[in-house]
């Protein structure tokens, strides 16, 4: 064994390792081999240390890093900033460039691949040089040490800090590969101006993504981290080239001349400068970092979102002018979200007017900021009640369904009386119209009769929760009272163009597959058939004329669905809209809750969401001759029926229409339109009696087609007596129906008067509890009040 071993040493090769140290080999044989001797204990050092943690180093592969963001065309969003506004990007090894690890690898560690820690060959020739000139020209350092001095930096120069280096070094090499640590190290490299990492530094210096680095500029970047403020090209550009060109020398093959590479090097230094970060689409970077920070999700290095950049800036070039225009009416901000119906992905996110705009609040998110959406809400609450049955089975809701738009009250001691837009009542109208013209009659009467539960249970189930502004029985969430964000209220609608399935909202870029996968996590909210009603409602000119007239900003070349909507006092405008493709809705108002000056119908958020949508369906479609059109639902039938009673048309109906009825369901036949001794007349139903007597309507009210019945107040209503005005203080009392057209009144079981038709009267408000009878031949009806 003795005799081999000596054998061994005998055969050792000292060129294996560079013609210094064969020099130094044959004129220093002892000390070599205690070299190669310390060199075994050195990877025995390794395989010990390999069992031991090392907690600062998953510390430092743990640490945070920006984020790369770019839109769906491959422009760059946003380069998250860390803490104190740094950048650190991270690139994975295999795509770090090769002309990269080529500069970096020869500025500071030629040897990096042939030693585990330590460069002893570095280290004599350091010792030569110093010793030689009696003053430190040249270090040792490995890469492997340099990432050891940025796991646990320190400012010290003593010989200690020095060995716990070296022990840190045998540390990162005993457990990570030697590609692991130069992927740790390229990523990890300070380059001073907020930028570490060879990323960050290729963009903060030249502007480019690193594949788009070439030598010279990798050679410039390898000098920086020597001496960032010393050899910055920015600050620097002559010091910086000057000390590239040994490493671009060495590097890289090449038959220039030092001169002409020095000029090479020298131009490329004095192009870079100082990077300007884009900082697009703000609100929306802020909600998925957020949205990462509160979710087990890491940030990711990097991501392709759906976004579109250029949609994000028409949309914000069109929300400043509606602002421009609106500066009169006290309107200082908006937002507007756009997304793609077919996976609910985020094409444009704006939350404000304008993000540095410290005046008007410009860095709060209109997006996620609860609103009153108004009248915007109607869409859901008509679906949820076409999908209710009547206590025959059938659809308590259909469009050619006939709502009373008339004076009503509900409730008791809180009385709720709502009025239309215009104070106007409308008397009989069609479920399709009230919808399309936004009328508040109709759809409170809507809610009353699906009940306030089984509406918010709906909303729930869209993703809108309402339950912490929701009071059971408070019949006002139906105009939309409640405040919802911009992004439920806009992810909610979007149903409609896609059949009633409800999604997520998602934020990547997904390919068709992936489509497929979401489409199918997605939960059917309201039937196919509810959606394509709605659609058809809500793409219907002539029956929104009734609201809103003939307005040119819902008239498009394209299939399109619009619904508005305005807070109780006008503290918002809200306008959402739709195509089979995209969804988008707009918010304007104020963040500080100030009320606006304007009128309903929320022309400027509408006025943008139109222009919106004409620039992706118009700009963007391939297809300028055809549109895809909205689906027909396939179990309801069109049929011909009265304009006004919603039933089948006959030959005296003075105007019918194309409506689709549910398939199943008789409408019957009309029976307001009759014919009597060669006169036409039009009948009425009897709750229209004080409609009739308000508008002086013409036609005939059918008294006794009802039972006899009070039509306000409400059985248990509660009054209040005043000092103001008491002589002038009563209450009115209405009721319809009965078989004859003379009527008794009892008053606390006292008779008090007579009634012809129409039968309604009023009485003194005197405190305490009371009771009124009222009796048509055989019928009779009562009702108890209190006054207090």
């Amino acid at each position: 064994m003795k005799h081999n071993l000596i054998n061994k040493i005998k055969s050792f090769n000292p060129k294996l390792f560079g013609s210094f140290f064969s020099d130094f080999y044959h004129k220093h044989k002892i000390l070599s081999l205690i070299i190669l001797i310390l060199l075994g204990i050195n990877y025995t050092t390794l395989i010990v240390l390999k069992i031991i943690p090392y907690k600062e180093l998953k510390t430092l592969r743990e640490k945070p890093y920006s984020t790369r963001i770019y839109d769906q065309n491959g422009y760059l969003i946003q380069v998250t900033s860390l803490e104190d506004g740094l950048r650190r990007e991270w690139i994975p090894y295999k795509k770090i460039p090769a002309n990269v690890k080529k500069a970096f690898l020869e500025a500071e560690d030629k040897r990096f691949f042939f030693h585990t820690g330590v460069d002893f060959i570095a280290v004599l020739n350091a010792l030569r040089q110093n010793s030689s000139t009696g003053r430190t020209v040249r270090g040792a350092s490995t890469i492997t040490m340099q990432l050891s001095k940025i796991i646990t930096p320190s400012q010290e120069k003593t010989l200690s800090k020095k060995l716990s280096d070296v022990l840190n070094a045998f540390k990162i090499e005993a457990k990570l590969s030697k590609n692991q640590i130069l992927e740790l190290y390229l990523n990890t490299v300070p380059f001073g101006m907020n930028s570490e990492g060879i990323t960050s530094a290729a963009r903060t210096f030249f502007g480019k993504e690193i594949e788009d680095i070439t030598d010279e500029e990798a050679c410039l970047l390898a000098v920086i981290p020597r001496s960032p403020s010393l050899y910055n090209p920015i600050n620097h550009p002559d010091n910086c080239a000057q000390k590239a060109l040994l490493i671009y020398k060495n590097a890289f093959s090449t038959k220039l001349s030092d001169e002409n590479i020095m000029e090479n090097l020298l131009a490329a230094s004095k192009k870079a400068e100082k990077y300007k970060y884009p900082f697009y689409m703000p609100h929306y970077i802020n909600y998925l970092q957020n949205l990462w920070a509160s979710s087990d999700e890491k940030p990711p290095y990097e991501i392709q979102l759906a976004a579109d950049l250029n949609v994000q800036f028409c949309a914000e070039n069109y929300l400043h002018e509606a602002l421009e225009q609106s500066a009169n009416a006290r309107i200082t901000n908006g937002a507007i979200l756009v997304i793609n119906n077919k996976d609910n992905s985020v094409i444009a996110w704006v939350g404000s007017g304008d993000f540095f705009d410290t005046n008007h609040n410009g860095q709060i998110d209109g997006v996620l900021v609860p609103n009153q959406p108004g009248s915007s809400m109607k869409p859901f609450l008509y679906a949820t009640a076409m999908e209710t049955k009547d206590k025959d089975g059938n659809p308590l809701m259909y469009p050619s369904r006939i709502l009373a738009d008339i004076p009503k009250e509900y409730g008791e001691q809180a009385v709720y009386i709502p009025a239309n837009f215009n104070n106007r009542y409308n008397g009989p109208i069609r479920m399709r119209v009230a919808l399309a013209s936004s009328l508040n009659v109709p759809a409170v009467d809507t809610l009353s009769e699906i009940s306030v539960d089984a509406y918010v249970n709906k909303l729930f189930e869209l993703g809108i929760d309402v339950s912490h502004g929701a009071i059971t029985g408070d019949l006002g969430i139906a105009l939309g009272v409640q405040e919802v964000p911009l992004k439920d209220l806009v992810r909610a609608f979007s149903v409609f163009p896609r059949d009633g399935l409800s999604l997520p909202l998602s934020y990547r870029k997904n390919a068709p597959a992936q489509i497929q996968k979401i489409t199918r996590r997605g939960k059917q909210v309201f039937e196919p058939d509810t959606a394509r009603v709605i659609c058809s409602i809500l793409s219907d000119k002539a029956s929104r004329s009734l609201g809103f007239g003939y307005t040119q900003t819902f008239q498009t070349d394209y299939p399109s669905i619009f619904k508005t909507g305005t807070a109780n006092q006008y503290q918002n405008i809200i306008a959402l809209g739709a195509t089979p493709d995209y969804t988008i809705g707009v918010w304007m108002g104020n963040f500080s809750g100030e009320t606006v000056i304007g009128k309903t119908g929320s022309s400027l958020p509408a006025w943008v969401a139109r222009n919106v949508l004409d620039l992706l369906v118009l700009h963007y479609s391939k297809n300028h001759s055809s549109f895809e059109e909205f689906k027909k639902p396939e179990h309801y039938v069109q049929k011909r029926i009265c304009s006004l009673s919603g039933k089948l048309a006959t030959p005296e109906c003075p105007a019918a229409l194309i409506e689709y009825i549910p398939e199943n369901l008789n409408p019957g036949k009309c029976d307001w339109h009759r014919t009597e001794n060669h006169i036409s007349k039009t009948y009425y139903p009897p709750e229209y009696q004080q409609w009739f007597r308000l508008y002086g309507e013409k036609g005939i009210l059918d008294y006794h087609a009802a039972k006899l019945s009070f039509l306000t107040p409400n059985n248990n209503a509660v009054f209040y007596e005043t000092s103001l005005y008491k002589e002038r203080q009563a209450i009115n009392f209405e009721i319809i129906g009965g078989q004859q057209d003379r009527a008794t009144v009892e008053y606390d079981g006292k008779y008090y008067t007579t009634l012809d038709r129409p039968f309604y009267f009023y009485l003194p408000v005197n405190k305490g509890n009371h009771k009124i009878t009222v009796k048509c031949g055989n019928e009779s009806a009562e009702l108890s009040f209190e006054v207090k």
